[in-house]
């Protein structure tokens, strides 16, 4: 995905928000929220990812369908989650960002991004095989709402971009 600017408001804005990144891989974009001053937390279903993200911040496994269960309620001021819903079906993704919803602090800042192209299913690609959900903007808009979220902004594509931001 290309490199943006993210909107006003968002989690950039603020000084040493305690950042959680849902599914985040090696911890590339680990490195990048430690570098804008933020403290940083990963969680990936990954081991091999999990050790690798762990020499950038501290780094755990988990499966984001048991996300909520990690960590106290309202712990973090910012939850990122980029492409790494993907492979949770619909009913799963919505309890996530439920799950998401509760360990942000009220006012706390969501970004999630996921596929918005092509169609739900399995895909066989050079790794193995791995389940998609496709996602319509306006519906995962609709979902992250009803979650709790006041959508922020909406950036449709292959893959939708939302900002929101936990009522409360």
């Amino acid at each position: 995905m290309p490199e943006r600017e993210p909107p006003a408001g968002t989690m950039d804005d603020v000084d040493s928000s305690l950042v959680l990144y849902a599914g985040c891989g090696p911890g590339r974009d680990l490195a990048r929220f430690r570098a804008y001053g933020h403290v940083a937390r990963g969680v990936d279903l990954n081991p091999v990812f999990v050790a690798m993200a762990d020499t950038h911040v501290p780094a755990s496994p988990c499966d984001l369908r048991e996300v909520g269960t990690r960590f106290p309620a309202g712990t973090f001021d910012g939850v990122c989650a980029s492409a790494s819903l993907v492979h949770l079906d619909a009913a799963e993704t919505v309890d996530v960002l439920g799950q998401f919803g509760a360990l942000l602090r009220p006012g706390g800042k969501l970004y999630v991004c996921l596929k918005a192209t092509g169609h739900t299913g399995w895909l066989d690609e050079p790794g193995g095989r791995g389940w998609y959900t496709v996602w319509d903007p306006d519906e995962f808009a609709t979902a992250v709402t009803g979650a709790g979220f006041e959508v922020d902004r909406v950036d449709p594509g292959p893959y939708v971009e939302v900002w929101a931001t936990r009522n409360g």
